[in-house]
């Protein structure tokens, strides 16, 4: 390899490197086979035709640029590499020259990380969260899990109240025209969830079981089906049934039998701390955000836009895996919504500008310091990933991949650096004075 260093201005960089005649006869090879079985030349069969012979009629050119692009990748990686550059963006690629006899150069244009000069980030002050529990989120807790556990019973008696479940048939139409969606049988509604559209359930209360009767509502302006949007509707509605939760009265029983607990004190003893676990997590979270904010906002960086954008795009398919894995794609999810992929990525600038800028400054501050994740730490840290998989931790370190130990080792210093922001930060008292 034989990398030079042409020209960086902030964080544009221009290099270029070369490759050896034997390194291009790979990827000249790889042409010829890939490219064999389509050419005809008469006197031979398709496949037979000497390479030599392709390009003494086409020339040699012919196979360059897919040569260029079997080869290139490896070749980049290694330039990159001994160069010691950090590359956020695409390669732009010009060939200086090439030819089987002299191999070839290749001159690179790419985006790598800014340099970031560090302000204060150890000794930060930052007002204290308060992570108390009050009797009010314990009750709320206990309501939940009664909520949970109550007994549905049917309702024959009496009309339709807020908070019963409805079942309910019903046929939707817009000017006397049924509109798709707009029918269901025997469809389960909960009074009072604002599951349907507004003025909907609050009509189903005060009928009663076996009634039929028309509703008139509005679709919102803002629907997310376009053709209905605004638009007066007119439901035919029959309920086929009322039913309402009765819950289970909160004793000792109740919570021998939704927890491990004898007693509804004990049980009650457990959930606020559960609950005093889980605010002093969130508060240390919210502590750490504003350590953060003040750190970076200490620093001086100028961040190429890629990396921004590379960051929302990463956001992005995120997003689109955890949709994909409940049944939904992003269209779907768009036209649902009535937005756009473009106006989601809009959504996500703010966040993508805190976290590039937020990484970029905990890399520096690890070097800076010097930190260092011990062999083993790293080992178990990778253990842990498989096993998350399903994968055994001694078969993960025999599979990973050097790129992928790398970046996770990346990962663990970037955590080692916002723990060492953590630990020397000065807490104020947010009832002080």
């Amino acid at each position: 390899m034989n990398a030079t260093l042409l020209s960086k201005e902030k964080t544009e960089v221009k290099f270029s490197f070369e490759v050896n005649a034997e390194v291009l006869e790979k990827g000249m090879a790889f042409a010829y086979n890939k490219h064999k079985n389509q050419i005809s030349i008469p006197g031979f069969r398709k496949g037979r035709v000497p390479r030599k012979l392709i390009e003494a009629q086409y020339g040699e050119s012919f196979f360059y640029e897919d040569a260029v692009n079997h080869i290139f990748p490896e070749e980049y990686t290694a330039a990159v590499k001994e160069l010691g550059l950090d590359v956020v963006s695409a390669p732009t690629l010009d060939v200086e020259y090439i030819g089987s006899d002299k191999g070839a150069k290749f001159l690179i244009d790419v985006t790598i990380k800014p340099e970031v000069k560090l302000g204060q980030y150890k000794g930060l002050s930052v007002e204290k969260v308060e992570a108390e529990v009050t009797e009010e989120e314990v009750l709320a807790e206990l309501k939940q899990v009664q909520t949970k556990n109550a007994r549905t019973i049917e309702v024959t008696d009496k009309p339709a109240e807020m908070g019963d479940i409805v079942k309910i048939s019903y046929a939707g139409s817009v000017d006397g025209v049924s509109f798709e969606g707009g029918q269901a049988d025997e469809h389960d509604l909960e009074l009072g969830s604002n599951s349907f559209i507004p003025g909907f359930e609050e009509q189903l209360v005060g009928h009663s079981l076996g009634e039929k009767f028309d509703i008139s509502v509005k679709f919102p302006e803002q629907y997310h089906s376009e053709e209905l949007a605004g638009k007066d509707a007119v439901f035919a509605i029959e309920i086929k049934g009322i039913t309402k939760k009765e819950l289970p009265a909160l004793d000792d029983a109740f919570a021998e039998d939704v927890s491990e607990f004898s007693t509804l004190d004990e049980y009650k003893a457990s959930i606020r701390e559960k609950l005093a676990k889980e605010k002093e997590e969130n508060a240390k979270q919210i502590q750490g955000d504003k350590l953060l904010d003040i750190a970076v906002a200490n620093c001086e960086m100028e961040v190429p836009q890629v990396m921004y954008d590379n960051k929302i795009n990463s956001m992005l398919k995120e997003f689109e895996d955890n949709i994909v894995r409940q049944g939904l794609t992003l269209d779907m999810y768009c036209q649902y919504m009535g937005t756009t992929p473009e106006e989601m990525k809009g959504n996500f600038k703010e966040t993508s500008v805190k976290s590039v800028n937020a990484r970029l400054m905990l890399e520096t501050i690890a070097k800076e310091e010097g930190l260092v994740i011990p062999k083993e730490d790293l080992d178990a840290e990778i253990c842990k990933y498989g096993e998350s998989y399903g994968i055994d931790g001694k078969t993960m370190l025999e599979m990973i991949k050097e790129d992928d130990r790398e970046a996770l080792e990346q990962d663990m210093l970037v955590r080692a650096a916002m723990k060492l922001i953590d630990d020397t930060a000065v807490l104020t008292d947010s009832k002080a004075e």
